[in-house]
């Protein structure tokens, strides 16, 4: 049985809805299952729970992992242990390519071959899927896609630290497709609209963009929290966790009204310190337009959300608004379900990837 056979039935198939969403992320464990049909789909438990000490560490003890597992699945309604989960970023590689396939070739064989010449030895060792984006001509020969690349022994072990906590893996994903079938849930109906969410890291954030249904762009971009936090450190002359810890209470600066004198100038000089890092933000954002356009054939961007650590900070959305003169909100995954004011709201930030993952349903990677 070669090793492809093996990871396939090691992934369950089995005819029950609703597996469970489960996101490894760098501070919590974060999990949704939805149920229902598509068109009536409920939000069955959500969770979003710190972890007792580092993610790594906790991965390394199985004894530990499985009864931090046991007690957050415990402490909502969630049904059994079918999981879809995402590969962890620092595992997987993302690499976008644009083949031509030609009469009579096949689109996966192409790909299969780009990703040997662009990996060259370390195809090999390598688990390899990928994801068509979406252009104007969905005719022509040029495709866009996105590679995801893992290698193998990371994607077994992987399985066998889920297995580990006594978790069934239905299904393998990747993290910008999870979070485009979240925004197609969300803007289901807007076939003719491109979106994007801007998701806030720690040391790098990435933008993706969906046009109706289909993911058109995802890519990393040289904007995070510790990088703000650095330049506020160097100019106040502050502790990193002390610049981290004003960010977090003042935002990057946006202008509030009925702030104190003092208030106000923090915020101020907090705009003043990151206004650099902001404005090739911008342009980051501008290109990302200017890119959409050409291949939507002049579609604009109707909306921009907003997601991860910056996401929390008060009042980002109006900063953000300033910087791209577009509608902006932050993303909250419970309109998929039409629960806007859920008791849950608190999860929002936390669980847009889980809720991506849980509403992929069964289907093996």
């Amino acid at each position: 049985m070669n090793w492809t056979t093996a990871l396939r039935r090691r992934l369950a198939r089995t005819p029950q809805a609703g597996p469970i969403g489960i996101d490894f992320a760098a501070e919590r464990l974060n999990l949704a299952q939805v149920e229902g049909p598509p068109g009536a789909r409920r939000l069955r438990a959500a969770a979003s729970v710190a972890y007792p000490g580092g993610r790594e560490q906790l991965l390394a003890d199985p004894p530990a992992l499985r009864r931090f597992v046991k007690e957050v699945l415990g402490g909502a309604p969630f049904d059994g242990r079918r999981v879809v989960a995402a590969m962890p970023a620092p595992d997987l590689r993302i690499l976008p390519m644009t083949v031509v396939v030609g009469p009579g070739a096949r689109e996966e064989q192409v790909v299969a071959k780009a990703a040997r010449e662009q990996l060259g030895d370390a195809f090999d060792g390598a688990v390899i899927d990928y994801y068509q984006v979406r252009s104007a001509d969905g005719a022509a020969a040029e495709r866009q896609v996105l590679v995801a690349v893992a290698q193998k022994p990371a994607v077994l072990n992987f399985l066998t630290m889920l297995e580990s906590a006594r978790l069934r893996p239905v299904a393998l994903d990747i993290g910008p497709a999870a979070i485009a079938r979240l925004l197609a849930a969300l803007h289901q109906d807007d076939y003719a609209q491109s979106v994007m969410l801007i998701n806030f890291g720690v040391v790098k954030s990435f933008l993706t963009v969906i046009w109706g249904r289909r993911l058109m762009l995802d890519r990393e971009i040289d904007f995070g929290e510790e990088q703000l936090a650095g330049k506020l450190a160097t100019a106040l002359n502050l502790a990193p966790d002390a610049a981290l810890a004003m960010l977090r209470e003042y935002g990057i600066g946006t202008r509030v009204n009925g702030a104190t004198p003092v208030q106000a100038d923090v915020a101020r000089a907090i705009r003043e310190i990151v206004y650099p890092e902001c404005v090739l933000l911008a342009e980051e954002l501008a290109r990302t337009q200017v890119y959409v356009a050409s291949r939507t054939r002049g579609s604009t961007v109707s909306c921009v959300y907003l997601n991860g650590s910056l996401a929390r900070y008060p009042n980002i959305q109006q900063r953000i608004g300033e910087l791209v003169a577009l509608p902006v909100r932050v993303l909250n995954p419970l309109e998929v379900f039409g629960a806007a004011t859920d008791p849950c709201l608190e999860l929002q930030p936390s669980i847009a990837l889980a809720t991506g993952l849980a509403l992929r349903g069964g289907r093996d990677v």
